[in-house]
């Protein structure tokens, strides 16, 4: 049973409808030909991802945006990936040709042009976007030289597809924020995703084992020690109310109280990593 699950149509059910996994996924998975995990899907009679209609009406409208939600996802990781490879550090010509890149480059021009603006309000523009009021802010610390020697899009693919669900499933699908209990919960990270990888990426760095895989190992042993401290399980509504600006001093004040979980990858930890007092201060 162990070595040929995709026979048994309840497990099967669990990781391509419930999971949302992908025909391509399972197979990769499982080590099988796309059409061989697809014919035995039809042997268990199940709709295609594709069958908006036949999934609701079976298993519910969250089931359905659940997959959805998945599906986006992995689209986002692939043109990511895409993209860091195509695209990083090339211009305009390089990328869409010089025809196409000055036809970009007017259209960005003609959309600035005769707008006015004045002095003050370029002042308050650039205030306002400085420094951890910046809605980007990643901590001020390590994170432009890793990245040319980490693939950090795996890094973060196989980590937070690993934990979230291992959250979620943790904490039974209920939001530790409104209580409601809902298949598309999803984990929030309280100590910032980025804060952990940079300082992982330092202490490897500084012993010379700095690579995709080490990040990866090293990510899972620090989750696996303080995911109870590091993570939340909150349903889509409440994850994207915190993340909004207006959350920035609540959300900064909460992960300051866990900085001291990174203070053994560093040897003389940066102020960034002190504790930095109360959200309204």
């Amino acid at each position: 049973m162990s070595q040929t699950p995709w026979r048994d149509k309840e497990w099967f059910i669990s990781q391509f409808i419930y999971e949302g996994k992908s025909i391509n996924e399972l197979s990769k998975e499982w080590g099988l030909d796309w059409s061989s995990v697809d014919r035995w899907r039809q042997i268990h009679g199940l709709p295609k991802h594709s069958e908006k209609e036949k999934i609701i009406q079976w298993y519910g409208i969250e089931i359905w945006n659940n997959i959805v939600e998945r599906k986006k996802y992995s689209y986002s990781v692939a043109n990511k990936r895409k993209a860091e490879i195509m695209y990083k550090n090339k211009r305009y010509e390089e990328i869409h040709g010089v025809e196409k890149a000055q036809k970009i480059k007017n259209k960005i021009s003609l959309s600035n042009k005769n707008v006015k603006r004045s002095t003050s309000f370029k002042e308050n523009l650039s205030a306002r976007q400085k420094g951890r009021k910046n809605s980007n802010w990643k901590g001020g610390f390590y994170s432009s030289h890793v990245y040319k020697e980490v693939d950090r899009i795996y890094v973060k693919q196989y980590v937070l597809d690993t934990w979230n669900k291992h959250i979620v499933i943790e904490r039974d699908y209920t939001c530790e924020s409104c209580g409601k209990k809902t298949i598309a919960c999803n984990g929030h990270h309280v100590l910032s995703f980025t804060k952990i990888f940079d300082a992982i990426c330092f202490y490897l760095s500084q012993v010379n084992q700095l690579n995709t895989i080490s990040v990866i190992t090293q990510m899972h042993i620090f989750h696996k020690q303080h995911h109870d401290k590091i993570y939340k399980c909150l349903c889509p509504s409440c994850h994207q109310h915190i993340h909004k600006q207006d959350n920035f001093a609540i959300r900064n004040w909460e992960e300051n109280q866990l900085l001291y979980l990174l203070e053994p990858y560093f040897s003389n930890p940066e102020p960034s990593l002190k504790f930095r007092g109360n959200a309204g201060d």
